[in-house]
C-alpha cells in the first residue's frame, strides 16, 4: 500500500512537472508577450507624439531665430519654465528631436519582436497540447487490441518528430524574441549606466544561447526522424543449413505445419542462454553475417538436455510468434519501438545546456511511457498464447517441465561459459578444443541441479521482449507445480545416452566443438583486449606523486589580517582623541592588547602554514595513499570509492571496503575525520598546490583504477584458468 501511494505521488509530481514545462511555460511566455505589447504600444505612441511636437516646435523656433537670433524664448517643461536664446534653443531642440527619432526607431524595431514572443509561445503551447492529446489518445487505443497498439504507435511515430520540432521551434522563437525585446528596450533608458550595459549584454547572450540551442536541438532531432531504420540485433551462432541437419528442419517443418505457422527462413544454433525467434535483422558473429527474414535461434546446451516433447513445446511456442498478429507485431512494432526509445534517450543525453530542447524531451518520454503499460500487457498475453500453442504440440505438463528445466539449465550454462571465458590460452589444434555443451551436460550429471523454486520467479531471457515470470506461465497452462512435475523437470541425464539433439543433426558433436571454438576464440580476444586496457591503466600510475597543501593563499590572508589588526591598533593608540577615547589609557591599552594579539596570532598561523608547506600533504604510490593526517597508509585496493569536494572546504573522502583496516588520524588534523561505523575517511586541506579539484580527482582516480587493474592482472597470471565468480557458483550443482 505504501509503495502504491509513493508510486502515485511520483506520477503526480511527474505530471505536474510535465505540465509546467509543456503548457505553463508557454502560457508564461504569452503573458510576457502581452505585457511587452502594452509597453511597446506606449513607447511607440510617446515617441511618435514627441517627434511630431518637436518637429513643429523646431520649425517655429527656426523662424524666430532667423529674424531675431538673440530673442529670448521661454519653454514650459515638466518642471520650472526654461528661458533660452533662440539659437541655443534651436540646437537643443534638434538634439531632442534626434533622440526622439532614435526612440521612435527603437520602438518600431521592438514591435515585431512582441509578435515573435507571443507567436512562438502559442506555437510551443499548441505543439505541446497536441503532443499530450496524441499521446493520451494513442495510449488509450493501444489498450483495446494488439492491432490497435500497432496502428496507434505507427501514427504517433509519424507525428511525434514534427510535434517535438514544433515545440522546439516555438519555444526557441519565443525565448529569442523576448530576450531581444528586452535588450533593445534598454536603448530607451535615460540613465544607461554600467549596470544597464551588463543587463543588455546578458539579454543578448541569452538570445544567442537560445538561438544556438535551437539550432543544435533541431539538428539532434534527426535521431528521431531516423527511427525507421532500426539497428540489427547481435547474436553469436552458426546458421544451420538443411543439408547439415535434415532431421531438424523436418522436425521444425512438422511443428510449423501442425500449428499453421510460418516456417523460419533461417535456423541458428549458438551457445546463448535462450530460445527466441525474430523477424528483425540479425548480425551473427564470428562470421559477421547479416541474417534477414524469420529466424529461429536454438541454444545448443539446452537442446542437449531437453527431451523431444520439451523441445517441441518450446519450438512450438516460438513458432507461434510467426502466426497471426505476432508477425506484424515483431516486424512493424518491436524494433521501431525499441529504436524510438533509443533515439529519445540519445536526445535526453544530448540535452545538456540546451534548455529549449528540454520541454520536447519531456514530452517525448511522456508519449512513450503512455505505451509502456499497453506494451507490457500485450506482451504478457502474447507469451501466454504462445505457451498454450506450444503445449498443443506436446502436453501442458511437457510445456511446464520445459519452462522449469530451461530455468535450471541456465545457471549451469553460465558457470561453464564463465569458466571457459577465464580458461587458458594454450589450445593448440582444433582437436583440442573442448566441447562446452558436453561439459554442461557432464556438470549436471555429476553435480545435479540447483534448487528450482527460487528460479520460478525469473523471466526467460529474450533479446527484445520481456516475459512473465515462469510461475505465472505454468499457472496459465493449468498445471500444478507438484512433485511429479519437479521430478520430471529435474531428471538426471543418463550417462552415455544419446540426446534428442544427436538425432536432429548430422554431426552434433562436431557442431558443439565448432560453437565452443567460436566462444573460446572470442573469449581469448576479449581477454587480450582487457589485458591491454589494464596494462595501459597500470602504466598511467606507475610512479609516486607527491602533493602539497595549497597554503599560499591562506598565508597571504593571515598576513593581511595581521596588517589590519596592527593598523587598527595603531590608529586607536595615536588618534585616540579624534576617535573620542580621549586620555582613557585603559581603553587604549585594552584595544592595543586585543589588536596585538590578533596580529601576532595571525602571523604565527601564517608562519605555521609556511613551515607545514614543506611537508607533503599526501604521497600517491602505486600501492597505497600515504597521508600526513593518518598514522598508516591506505591501500588503494581497500578503497571502494572516493570523492573530492571543493565547495565550502577542500576534502578527499574515501569509502573503505568492509574488511579493510581503518587508520587513525593525528590529533592536529582538525579538518580531517574518521567515521569508523560508516568506514569513511575524510582528509581535509586548504587545497592542492598547482591543481584544481577536478585535476586532483582525476589523479586519485588513476591510482585507484591502476591498483585494481594490477590486482586483476596478478590474479590472472597466478590462476590463468580460474574465475572467481565461477568458483563461487561451483557448489550449486
Amino acid at each position: 500500500m505504501a509503495q502504491t501511494s509513493r508510486r502515485q505521488e511520483t506520477r503526480k509530481i511527474a505530471s505536474l512537472g510535465l505540465a509546467a514545462w509543456v503548457l505553463l511555460l508557454p502560457i508564461a511566455l504569452v503573458s510576457l508577450g502581452i505585457w511587452q505589447t502594452q509597453r511597446a504600444a506606449e513607447t511607440l505612441e510617446h515617441a511618435r507624439r514627441s517627434s511630431a511636437e518637436l518637429s513643429t516646435t523646431l520649425a517655429q523656433v527656426k523662424n524666430i531665430a532667423a529674424s531675431d537670433p538673440t530673442a529670448i524664448l521661454t519653454f514650459q517643461g515638466a518642471g520650472e519654465p526654461t528661458s533660452l536664446a533662440a539659437l541655443v534653443a534651436v540646437s537643443q531642440i534638434e538634439a531632442a528631436l534626434s533622440q526622439a527619432d532614435e526612440e521612435l526607431e527603437i520602438s518600431q524595431i521592438r514591435r515585431p519582436l512582441v509578435w515573435g514572443t507571443i507567436g512562438g509561445a502559442v506555437l510551443a503551447f499548441f505543439g505541446g497540447a497536441l503532443g499530450l492529446m496524441a499521446a493520451g489518445i494513442s495510449g488509450i487505443r493501444a489498450r483495446v487490441s494488439q492491432r490497435q497498439l500497432i496502428a496507434s504507435f505507427q501514427r504517433l511515430r509519424s507525428l511525434l518528430p514534427f510535434i517535438l520540432a514544433t515545440v522546439v521551434i516555438g519555444f526557441s522563437i519565443g525565448v529569442i524574441s523576448a530576450a531581444l525585446f528586452e535588450a533593445v528596450s534598454m536603448g530607451l533608458w535615460a540613465d544607461f549606466t554600467t549596470g544597464s550595459a551588463k543587463l543588455f549584454a546578458v539579454a543578448v547572450v541569452l538570445a544567442v544561447i537560445a538561438a544556438y540551442s535551437a539550432f543544435t536541438a533541431l539538428r539532434g532531432l534527426k535521431d528521431v526522424f531516423a527511427l525507421f531504420t532500426p539497428e540489427p540485433l547481435v547474436a553469436a551462432g552458426r546458421v544451420i543449413e538443411e543439408t547439415e541437419a535434415p532431421e531438424l528442419w523436418r522436425f521444425v517443418r512438422s511443428l510449423a505445419g501442425r500449428q499453421h505457422a510460418l516456417l523460419p527462413d533461417t535456423i541458428i544454433v549458438g551457445l546463448g542462454q535462450g530460445f527466441f525467434v525474430t523477424e528483425s535483422q540479425l548480425r551473427l558473429w564470428p562470421e559477421d553475417r547479416l541474417v534477414t527474414g524469420r529466424s529461429l535461434y536454438l541454444p545448443a546446451a539446452y537442446l542437449d538436455l531437453l527431451d523431444q516433447a520439451e523441445i517441441a513445446a518450446i519450438i512450438g511456442h516460438e513458432l507461434a510468434h510467426f502466426s497471426g498478429e505476432d508477425t506484424t507485431y515483431s516486424q512493424q512494432f518491436t524494433p521501431i519501438y525499441a529504436g524510438l526509445w533509443r533515439a529519445l534517450a540519445a536526445l535526453g543525453r544530448a540535452d545538456g545546456g540546451r534548455f529549449v530542447l528540454y520541454p520536447a524531451v519531456k514530452l517525448g518520454f511522456h508519449a512513450m511511457q503512455r505505451f509502456d503499460h499497453a506494451v507490457a500487457h500485450w506482451s504478457r498475453l502474447r507469451e501466454f498464447d504462445a505457451d498454450r500453442s506450444g503445449s498443443l504440440l506436446a502436453t501442458p505438463a511437457d510445456a511446464a517441465s520445459a519452462l522449469i528445466r530451461t530455468g535450471i539449465i541456465a545457471p549451469a550454462v553460465a558457470y561453464v561459459l564463465q569458466r571457459a571465458y577465464a580458461g587458458p590460452d594454450d589450445t593448440g589444434s582444433d582437436d583440442a578444443w573442448p566441447d562446452l555443451v558436453a561439459q554442461t551436460t557432464e556438470l549436471v550429471t555429476t553435480n545435479g541441479w540447483s534448487d528450482p523454486m527460487p528460479l520460478l520467479g525469473d523471466r526467460q531471457p529474450h533479446p527484445t521482449d520481456s516475459h512473465p515470470p515462469t510461475i505465472q506461465r505454468i499457472s496459465a497452462l493449468g498445471v500444478e507445480i507438484g512433485d511429479d512435475l519437479l521430478r520430471r523437470a529435474m531428471r538426471q541425464p543418463e550417462p552415455g545416452a544419446r540426446s534428442f539433439a544427436d538425432d536432429l543433426f548430422s554431426d552434433w558433436a562436431g557442431l558443439c566443438r565448432l560453437l565452443s571454438k567460436d566462444f573460446i576464440d572470442d573469449a581469448r580476444m576479449m581477454r587480450d583486449r582487457r589485458r591491454e586496457v589494464l596494462e595501459k591503466v597500470v602504466a598511467g600510475a606507475s610512479q609516486e606523486t607527491v602533493v602539497y597543501d595549497n597554503v599560499k593563499p591562506m598565508i597571504w590572508t593571515m598576513v593581511i589580517v595581521a596588517m589590519i589588526f596592527a593598523g587598527f591598533g595603531l590608529t586607536v593608540v595615536f588618534l585616540s582623541g579624534q576617535l573620542g577615547l580621549g586620555y582613557d589609557e585603559f581603553a587604549q591599552s585594552l584595544i592595543a592588547a586585543i589588536t596585538a594579539f590578533g596580529a601576532v596570532t595571525s602571523l604565527l598561523y601564517a608562519a605555521f602554514l609556511y613551515r607545514s608547506a614543506a611537508r607533503p600533504l599526501m604521497v600517491l604510490t602505486p600501492d597505497a595513499l600515504l597521508a600526513s593526517r593518518l598514522d598508516k597508509p591506505v591501500a588503494w585496493t581497500d578503497v571502494a570509492g572516493y570523492a573530492v569536494y571543493a565547495s565550502s572546504r577542500f576534502a578527499l573522502r574515501l569509502w573503505l571496503n568492509q574488511d579493510a583496516p581503518v587508520p587513525k588520524k593525528h590529533w592536529r588534523a582538525i579538518y580531517s575525520k574518521i567515521d569508523r561505523r560508516q568506514r569513511i575517511i575524510t582528509l581535509g586541506a586548504l587545497g592542492i598546490k598547482g591543481m584544481k579539484a577536478a585535476d586532483f580527482s582525476a589523479l586519485v582516480g588513476r591510482y585507484h583504477q591502476a591498483a585494481y587493474a594490477r590486482q586483476e592482472l596478478a590474479a590472472a597470471m597466478l590462476h590463468p584458468s580460474r574465475d572467481a565468480s565461477a568458483d563461487e557458483t561451483a557448489g550449486k550443482y
